[in-house]
């Protein structure tokens, strides 16, 4: 079995036994550490160096550098008696880029490992989101060399404990995490399910923001990465500045909309606007630049932003806006525990349970007591608009008493005037009969009532023989005496209420017969082309009386569901064309597609 084969066993093992296995005291470990500001410094120019080099580790349990462009390097020698197997290595800051870990039993390197959060979740020999290591089990001369290198905040908080003792602390931590994410997940549905149906941006951005800074939360504690994208490190660096960088623009769109800043501060608002640029600013940059620099700028943009929505929501609850006292009190954790945060990152505070949940804490505060001034904000637009509905309601009681028969009065106006309208839309202006629009919609509402009851359904296309001579030798106005005439003896001709009489365009009309077999539609047809051969035209224009005749084509169908209106039209064309084809004055009839002349026309 190989040695990394070997150790896999090993580590397994321990995480089985972690409820069995003695405790033994780490106090004896001996831990030292040196610092290579030029990253440069090889496993055995470390070794090499003099006692006199080491320094010894803090007493605050945290090496803190803030941030450095350096390596740092630990030493832990191990003590006597022998070490049983059980203890437990753990580095708990899970945003160091690169980890190195060396075991030496005397001057032979018995263990090595390369891990770190820019490389795969499972280059850690334990799975965890913290970095643990098993001290090997052993006799005496058991040191172990650390190098720890990162573009962030450099933070080496070591301990070696029993595994069942970091096994406790850690469902601890789980427990306090699964309480922060369910607080995070439910205010963000709660608010968002409000925003759909209020409609209103503050709620958007409130879960926008909230949703944004518990991810950045959970990333800081090494879970997104663990059970999101432990295959994916280089995700790690782009995602805590665009989080951080996402949740300071959502923080601020908020505050401008909750607090209407532009209406109690110019300056203000402008300067809200300028750190939203900023935040915008450090997203775009992180995605391609520097994650030192970029994640150093968030850093001093989020400490600038964080007070200054402060002081503002201050000055707005000062001038009289009561829903900004609620903001400046959810405000004021969540800037305690960004400070807090801040400050240990850049190596001011040392690092402590407290500096490293304040942030945690405070968002959680914040989520909740936010959610409270939400909900009183409902509560005073629903008054706002009850007041408001309460006012409308005796005003429209008022006007209806002094306006109710004006009103009546207009409306019968409206009614005729709307009836003319539609009529004149429905009717050709020359003419005075159905216009084509007409004609479309008589024609779809015949079709699906024959549909319906299986009833044929007739068409007569009827045309103005020779109608461009009368144009071109008497003129137009002559011409249109002659549509009018026609017009009004084809309409004669109709005697049906059901029936249409339409101008389909030009010189050319239509007749619709619902429920008309083809031989009453013929004897239509032959009843107006007589009309009009047997009536010449008397114009107003001083011309001697007109002859005119007509050609008629004839189309009958009985719809059915795969037929569509335009094909009656089609049909009745095409018998148009053939009766002008065959001499005009007649009517023809389609059939089977053809036109067929009518016997004794």
């Amino acid at each position: 079995m190989s040695r990394t084969a070997s150790y896999s066993v090993r580590a397994q093992a321990v995480v089985l036994m972690l409820f069995l296995a003695a405790q033994v005291s780490a106090s004896g470990y001996d831990v030292r550490w040196f610092k290579d500001d030029t990253r440069r410094m090889s496993l055995e120019d470390i070794r090499s160096l003099s006692p006199t080099a080491w320094q010894s580790y803090p007493n605050s349990g945290t090496l803190n550098f803030g941030f450095s462009e350096g390596a740092a390097w630990l030493r832990v020698v191990v003590p006597l008696p022998p070490v049983r197997g059980d203890d437990v290595l753990a580095i708990r800051y899970p945003l160091l880029d690169r980890l190195s870990v060396y075991w030496f039993r005397g001057n032979a390197l018995i263990e090595r490992h390369e891990t770190g959060d820019s490389r795969p979740f499972a280059t850690r020999p334990i799975l965890h989101r913290h970095f643990m290591f098993p001290v090997p089990a052993g006799t005496q001369g058991l040191v172990a060399y650390l190098r720890v290198q990162t573009d962030g905040s450099l933070q080496i908080p070591i301990r070696i404990l029993p595994a069942a003792e970091s096994f406790e602390s850690e469902v601890k931590a789980y427990g306090w995490h699964a309480i922060f994410a369910g607080i995070i997940v439910s205010m963000s549905l709660y608010n968002l399910f409000v925003f759909f149906m209020v409609r209103q941006r503050a709620y958007l951005w409130y879960v926008v923001a909230v949703a944004t800074a518990g991810l950045a939360q959970l990333h800081f504690q090494g879970l997104l990465f663990q059970w999101l994208w432990p295959d994916r490190p280089g995700w790690n660096n782009n995602f805590t500045v665009s989080v951080l960088s996402l949740t300071l623009m959502a923080s601020m769109l908020f505050t401008l909309n909750f607090l209407a800043v532009h209406r109690h501060s110019r300056k203000g608002y402008r300067l809200l606007q300028i750190l939203f640029g900023a935040a915008l600013f450090c997203l775009l940059y992180g995605l391609f630049g520097s994650y030192q620099v970029s994640i150093t700028l968030i850093a001093v943009v989020s400490a600038l932003a964080t007070p200054a929505a402060w002081l503002i929501g201050i000055m707005v609850w000062r001038k009289g806006q009561a829903q900004a006292g609620f903001y400046v009190l959810a405000w004021t954790p969540l800037l305690l525990g960004y400070l807090l945060l801040a400050l240990s990152k850049l190596g001011y505070l040392p690092r402590t349970s407290l500096t490293e949940t304040a942030a945690q804490i405070g968002v959680a505060l914040e989520v909740i007591l936010l959610s409270f001034a939400l909900a009183y904000r409902i509560n005073l637009e629903r008054q706002k608009r009850l007041e408001a509905q309460k006012r409308a309601l005796l005003m429209e009681r008022k006007a209806n008493v002094t306006l109710e028969k004006r009103v009546q009065e207009r409306t019968d106006e409206l009614e005729r005037a709307n009836e003319q309208l539609k009529a004149i839309s429905l009717t050709d202006g020359l003419t005075r009969i159905a216009n084509r629009r007409r004609f479309d919609e008589k024609l779809e509402d015949e079709w699906k009532r024959a549909q319906r009851h299986g009833h044929p359904v007739s068409l007569l296309m009827l045309d103005i023989d020779h109608f461009k001579r009368v144009n071109d030798e008497l003129g137009h106005l002559v011409g249109d005496d002659c549509l009018t005439e026609v017009a009004a003896l084809c309409a004669a001709e109709v005697q049906r209420s059901g029936d249409l009489l339409a101008r389909y365009g030009g010189e050319e009309f239509s007749i619709l017969l619902p429920a008309t077999p083809e031989e009453g539609a013929v004897r239509v047809a032959e009843r107006v082309r007589q009309a009009v051969a047997r009536s010449p035209v008397h114009s107003g224009e001083r011309v001697a009386p007109v002859n005119l005749t007509i050609s008629v084509g004839v189309a009958c169908l009985v719809p059915d569901p795969d037929t569509e209106p335009q094909e009656l039209i089609r049909q009745a064309d095409e018998a148009l064309y053939a009766a002008k084809e065959s001499g005009r004055n007649r009517v023809m009839v389609a059939r089977d597609f053809r036109a067929a002349t009518v016997p004794g026309t």
